[in-house]
């Protein structure tokens, strides 16, 4: 991917003295499928559109089942410096450049502030561990990197990134969709819950992408009078945060089908998939809204 030109402006909250009165546009978004196309995870249709969202000064939020290495990876290849969730929505991470203040909740974790919504992959692990014996299916922990690579198509560096879990287990589900049931009512009384993704079924806390939106939304509310949110995903995983959404966008995928949403606001389908359909619907909305 090309490596694009860092934004320059430090200032998407200002560090004190009362909300300004103007509105602000964010744009949320999933990555694998979406921003990013589903087999190369090349966002190169894309780029064009993501500059524009950087002379607009319009943040570009990765909202993910992605792990904090991957998030900051990417936002360094594409040249930005905004927010992003992980995992599914158990962690935000705000870089402290442009937030000189700490959102409430946050704690100091390096370059960002962090707000951690979700359980801790240890805690996840230790009370998955009882239940792995009894169904057909492999862990993102117990598998190796070569593994990795094969079941997603990433490189071996990138591979290790997706492995680098903090706050949820991936799972490759290798049983029937009756043990799968049983799967997530034990977990309930586990005090977990799954999201199904691209490729994997997330184990994690009692999180999504939706509170994530949310979460972040009001973030900006300190500063902005009114926050409005785009948000483009094309996963049962991102039904939340669509749903969620002021402008809900839809990314047609090659691999699944379209996920149903229940959502009373008007849903932009793409024409077309990935980062091209995710391109041609920012390009149309920013001229209605």
């Amino acid at each position: 991917m090309t490596q694009m030109k860092q934004a320059t402006d430090n200032n998407d909250l200002a560090p004190a003295g009362g909300r300004h009165a103007t509105r602000k546009i964010i744009v949320v978004t999933d990555l694998d499928g979406s921003l990013l196309d589903h087999y190369s995870y090349s966002a190169e249709p894309a780029l064009a559109t993501i500059r524009k969202l950087q002379n607009r000064r319009i943040p570009l939020i990765f909202n993910t089942s992605k792990t904090l290495a991957e998030c900051e990876a990417l936002s360094e290849t594409l040249g930005l410096s905004d927010p992003f969730i992980v995992e599914n929505g158990s962690a935000t991470y705000y870089p402290k450049r442009r937030f000189r203040t700490a959102p409430q909740g946050a704690t100091s974790h390096g370059v960002y502030w962090q707000v951690v919504a979700g359980m801790r992959h240890e805690d996840i692990q230790t009370r998955l561990a009882p239940l792995k014996a009894d169904y057909r299916m492999v862990t993102l922990s117990d598998c190796s990197l070569g593994d990795i690579c094969a079941a997603t198509g990433l490189s071996m560096t990138a591979a290790r990134r997706a492995q680098n879990r903090q706050f949820s287990e991936p799972l490759i589900w290798q049983d029937s969709d009756e043990a799968l049931v049983k799967f997530q009512q034990a977990l309930v009384g586990l005090g977990l819950t799954t999201l199904r993704g691209g490729r994997f079924l997330h184990v994690l806390g009692d999180v999504d992408k939706g509170k994530a939106l949310l979460a972040i939304q009001a973030v900006y509310r300190q500063t902005y009078h009114e926050v409005v949110a785009i948000a483009l995903g094309d996963g049962d995983n991102d039904i939340a945060m669509l749903e969620a959404a002021d402008f809900p966008v839809l990314i047609r995928s090659p691999a699944h089908k379209l996920p149903t949403l229940a959502c009373t606001r008007p849903v932009t389908i793409s024409e077309e998939a990935g980062p091209a359909g995710w391109a041609a619907s920012i390009r149309q909305l920013l001229k209605t809204i």
